[in-house]
């Protein structure tokens, strides 16, 4: 008996009329930057037809996966941060931080996001290789001054005695210097808060899609397949790729790199207190409370390709920082893919005629990602 073969499979007639054809938007990537963006030009023309393309099942792949970080970045962070960019540069950098976060909060509200107001600790811990020396004094002046625009506060960073870090071992502490600005956030909350107002709006969201082509022409053109090879074209007004760390799979041309980090999860730790966002080695190593318990994430740039090595150096370096972590097991881990590239500032562009991106977001998806979304969503309107 012969074999029965269809190129064309993948779409019903009605599955792609109803949410594939006759788009003026189509934006692949259904994390924070392409919703938000998604959601802004809706309001700048309510009348289009806009379906955002997710191929992780929860819609979000870096956006869910992270450790619910709101921040601007650490001390020593910031320094690296002025010495590569400059000045001007670097603190264009921080605002687009500082105004994501405000955007975010002001469009999905504090309950939605389970924010908290944790306030940050960098810890300069004894005995560890430490990627950065920790700031003088005159350093954190001089921080201050320059960050003052952005933050309004003439103390966004200072040195505390470790002494004050309630549940944390003061003795494997060289040095912490805190701010009160951080938080963080439960990124299940937020992406559903956010995925929700997408709904509301009238925007199509179709999770579990892969884009594996496009071409340009009169109109851009999409491949879209139920798997990761092969597809079916579909033609749109206008594309946004906001695939961040994925974004060369689709254009190879772009500074956009993948980078995975793997985040651990311990089991619930019977005394813990809310603990303050933690940072170590310029941002490469942090930690938080998740209720009772520990997350802890991060070390790519340690350069260990096992991942058990991996993990068992963050292991070490949570158990030096809280005692009470020594007699419990890690409960969950998983990875995270951050977009990086030879340059810090996001790339939020046309590309070609019809084709827009907003990737290389660096790890600061949560806090960086509304501000790039709406920036984008004005370059697509004006098209």
């Amino acid at each position: 008996m012969g074999s029965y073969e269809c190129k064309n499979m993948a779409f019903s007639y009605w599955e792609s009329k109803q949410w594939l054809s006759d788009r003026n938007l189509v934006v692949v990537g259904g994390g924070i930057v392409g919703l938000s963006a998604a959601l802004r030009v809706r309001e700048l023309h309510p009348n289009w037809k806009i379906t955002v393309i997710e191929r992780h099942p929860f819609g979000g792949g870096g956006s869910t996966r992270n450790a619910g970080f709101a921040c601007f970045g650490s001390a020593t962070e910031l320094r690296e941060d002025r010495i590569t960019l400059g000045d001007k540069s670097a603190l264009e950098l921080v605002q687009k931080r500082w105004t994501g976060l405000q955007l975010l909060r002001k469009r999905l509200g504090d309950q939605a996001l389970r924010y908290r107001e944790s306030g940050s600790v960098e810890l300069f811990l004894k005995g560890f290789e430490q990627h950065s020396a920790a700031p003088s004094s005159e350093e954190l002046e001089d921080l201050n001054r320059w960050i003052a625009p952005v933050t309004g506060n003439n103390k966004t960073f200072k040195n505390i005695p470790s002494l004050h870090l309630h549940g944390m071992d003061s003795a494997a502490i060289e040095q912490a210097v805190s701010s009160p600005l951080e938080g963080c956030v439960d990124t299940g909350h937020m992406m559903y808060a956010l995925q929700s107002e997408v709904h509301k709006a009238g925007i199509d969201l179709v999770h579990g899609c892969h884009v594996t082509g496009i071409q340009n022409g009169p109109q851009p053109r999409i491949r879209i397949s139920e798997t990761a090879a092969g597809g079916t074209w579909f033609e749109t007004e206008r594309l946004l790729l906001t695939t961040n760390a994925f974004t060369r799979e689709l254009l190879d041309d772009l500074d956009v790199l993948p980078a995975t980090n793997l985040v651990l999860v311990s089991e619930p730790l019977q005394t813990l207190l809310p603990q303050p966002t933690v940072h170590i080695d310029a941002g490469y190593v942090y930690a938080r409370s998740i209720e009772n318990r520990l997350l802890i994430g991060g070390g790519r740039h340690w350069g260990l390709d096992n991942p058990e090595e991996l993990e068992a150096r963050l292991l070490s370096t949570m158990r030096a920082i809280w005692p009470e972590s020594k007699s419990v097991k890690i409960d969950q881990r998983w990875t995270g893919v951050l977009g990086i590239g030879k340059a810090r500032l996001p790339i939020v562009k046309s590309v070609q005629s019809g084709i827009h991106v907003a990737v290389r977001l660096g790890g600061m998806g949560v806090a960086m990602g509304m501000q790039c979304g709406n920036q984008v969503a004005e370059l697509v309107s004006e098209t």
